[in-house]
C-alpha cells in the first residue's frame, strides 16, 4: 500500500515538473523571438551605418575631381596601339614621301565631307512684322537716265520678344430702369436691371485669371520666387507685394483642388505606384531617423 502511494506521489511530482518545464520552454521561445526581432533591427541599423560611413569616407578621403590617376591613364593607353606604333617607328626606317616601299600596298583615303549646320526655320505661327529698308529715291535713278527696276529682294529673319505689358481691364455693366412706371409695371423683375458680373476665380479680387496664371507659371514652372516677381512688377510700374501674391496662390491652389483629386484618383487606379521608399535622411524630414 505504501509503495503505491509513493508511486502516485512520484507521478504527481513528475507531472508538476513537466508543466513547469513546458512553461519555461514557452517563456524561452517568446524571449528568443523578441531577441531575433531586436537582432534583425540591429543588423538593419548596422547596414545603414556602414553605408553612411562608407559614403562619408568617400566624401572625406575620396577623389574630388574627375582627373584621371596615373594607373587609369596607363589603362587607357592600352587601347592606343596605333598611336604607339606610329610613335615607336624610327625616323631612319621611314620611307621618303615621294616613293613608297615596294612591298607595302597603298591605301586611298576618301575625303570626308561635312554638312554645314543649318539654322532651323522660325515657327510660322508666330506673328511676323515686315520691316522694309529701301533705297532713297535719288539712288533709284541710273546714270544712263532710266529708273531702276526692282528685280528681287534679300530677306533675313530675327527673333524678337515683347516684354510683359500690364493693362487694366475695366468691366462696365450698364444699369437700366424705366422712367415711365419706375418698375411698378413688372413685379417679377427688379426696378433697376443690370447684367450679372462675370465669374471670377477670386470674387471682388484685383487679379484677373490671366495674371494669376502668369504668376503661378513663373513661380512653379520657372522657379521664380514671389519676391523677384515683386521686383519685376515694380519695374513695370505696378506695386504688388509678395504677401498679396501669396494669398492669390493659396486661392489658386484651392480652385485646383478638384483637379488634384482627379489626378490622385487616376494614380491610385493603377496596379502599381512608384514612390520613394528610401530610409536615408535626405531633407531633414521630421519624425524620420537619421
Amino acid at each position: 500500500m505504501s509503495s503505491a502511494i509513493a508511486v502516485a506521489e512520484q507521478r504527481d511530482a513528475l507531472r508538476v515538473e513537466n508543466r513547469r518545464l513546458i512553461l519555461e520552454k514557452d517563456e524561452l521561445t517568446a524571449k528568443n523571438g523578441e531577441l531575433d526581432t531586436k537582432l534583425r533591427a540591429l543588423n538593419k541599423k548596422l547596414d545603414l551605418y556602414e553605408e553612411q560611413l562608407a559614403w562619408f569616407k568617400n566624401k572625406l578621403y575620396g577623389r574630388g575631381s574627375e582627373q584621371l590617376t596615373a594607373a587609369e591613364l596607363q589603362q587607357i593607353r592600352l587601347f592606343d596601339e596605333i598611336e604607339h606604333a606610329a610613335d615607336s617607328t624610327p625616323p631612319e626606317d621611314q620611307a621618303p614621301e615621294d616613293e613608297a616601299p615596294p612591298d607595302e600596298a597603298t591605301v586611298e583615303v576618301l575625303e570626308r565631307t561635312r554638312r554645314r549646320p543649318r539654322r532651323r526655320p522660325l515657327p510660322q505661327a508666330l506673328p511676323h512684322v515686315d520691316r522694309v529698308i529701301d533705297l532713297p529715291e535719288q539712288d533709284k535713278q541710273c546714270e544712263c537716265g532710266h529708273r531702276l527696276v526692282r528685280i528681287g529682294e534679300d530677306t533675313s529673319e530675327k527673333l524678337d520678344v515683347i516684354p510683359p505689358q500690364v493693362q487694366v481691364i475695366r468691366t462696365v455693366r450698364p444699369k437700366y430702369a424705366c422712367h415711365h412706371c419706375e418698375g411698378s409695371g413688372d413685379e417679377e423683375h427688379p426696378a433697376v436691371r443690370i447684367a450679372p458680373p462675370p465669374p471670377a476665380l477670386i470674387p471682388k479680387g484685383l487679379a484677373s485669371e490671366g495674371l494669376l496664371a502668369f504668376i503661378a507659371t513663373a513661380k512653379f514652372c520657372d522657379a521664380l520666387p514671389l519676391y523677384r516677381q515683386e521686383r519685376q512688377f515694380a519695374r513695370l510700374g505696378v506695386e504688388l507685394s509678395r504677401r498679396t501674391m501669396s494669398d492669390w496662390m493659396i486661392a489658386v491652389a484651392g480652385a485646383c483642388r478638384p483637379l488634384m483629386q482627379a489626378l490622385l484618383d487616376k494614380l491610385r487606379s493603377g496596379p502599381t505606384l512608384q514612390i520613394d521608399e528610401t530610409t536615408v535622411q535626405v531633407l531633414k524630414e521630421p519624425e524620420r531617423a537619421n
